[in-house]
């Protein structure tokens, strides 16, 4: 079970949208998140994230360490009995899902512990415990084996997975909690920003890598950006080439990149 740590401080961070629901929680600290309005939401100190079609800016406490299990399409409804479409937008109180006691006790015992390899350790323990992780094939699946395929028209897409249209399209949606043009969506984002964050990368270039990875022009990508980002890819450039701690998400490494964003491993 692979486990995302990460130590934040005191700090602002802006999370573009992602199709893969998370179990999210804070070890130490908490954070808050901050909507459109400025209002800032109390988050729970440990909950399940549906996917999110919006990008999120969260506020974290000072000294606070995040963990977070992210599944694969498909993977929530045998690991908790959940239909992801149901969360999609949304985020449940650990405590919601599972024994309340049990997630209390474990809480408890998450308190007395300051070290981190003693937290994951003590987090995957529990995971293991209270999820169904047995390997198992899942629509999910094919789908991450074909991704390079996800951009197929829709009658050649059900063709390819010899299913009709209707059933592609519902088949999608309990694997991804989102429509079929969300997944594309998502995918071009994460097969452009590569290709956006490369070091001599100039403003000229862009034009051609929205041509290269699915839009049909700069603008089309500027605009999916804004929606799912909540920046244009010239200014998200900027931020990463800056190492902009808030945007500390596009520089994770290469394999856990690949899971969030082009869906595959």
């Amino acid at each position: 079970m692979n486990i995302m740590t990460v130590e934040l401080d005191d700090c602002d961070v802006f999370l573009p949208a992602s199709l893969c629901p998370a179990i999210m929680l804070f070890a130490h600290g908490g954070g808050k998140v901050i909507q459109d309005d400025q209002n800032e939401l109390q988050a729970e100190r440990f909950f399940l994230r549906g996917p999110m079609m919006e990008p999120v800016h969260v506020r974290y406490q000072p000294k606070t360490l995040s963990l977070a299990v992210c599944f694969r399409p498909g993977m929530l409804q045998q690991a908790m009995g959940i239909n992801v479409a149901d969360i999609a937008g949304s985020a449940l109180a650990f405590h919601e899902l599972v024994n309340a006691e049990r997630v209390q006790t474990f809480l408890q015992e998450l308190d007395g512990l300051n070290d981190s390899a003693a937290i994951v350790a003590l987090f995957q323990d529990f995971l293991l415990k209270v999820l169904d992780h047995r390997p198992r094939s899942t629509m999910g699946a094919a789908f991450l084996a074909a991704h390079k395929k996800i951009f197929f028209p829709l009658l050649e897409l059900s063709e390819f997975f010899g299913i009709g249209q209707r059933q592609l399209e519902r088949r999608v949606r309990e694997n991804f909690g989102v429509t079929l043009r969300d997944v594309r969506r998502i995918v071009r984002f994460g097969f452009s920003l590569p290709h956006i964050i490369k070091p001599d990368v100039v403003w000229g270039d862009l034009t051609q890598i929205a041509q290269d990875t699915g839009y049909y022009d700069q603008a089309h990508m500027h605009r999916e950006y804004v929606e799912l980002a909540g920046i244009p890819p010239a200014q998200l450039r900027q931020k990463i080439s800056a190492r902009d701690p808030a945007y500390w998400i596009y520089l994770m490494p290469e394999e856990d990149f690949n899971k969030l964003f082009l869906l595959i491993d």
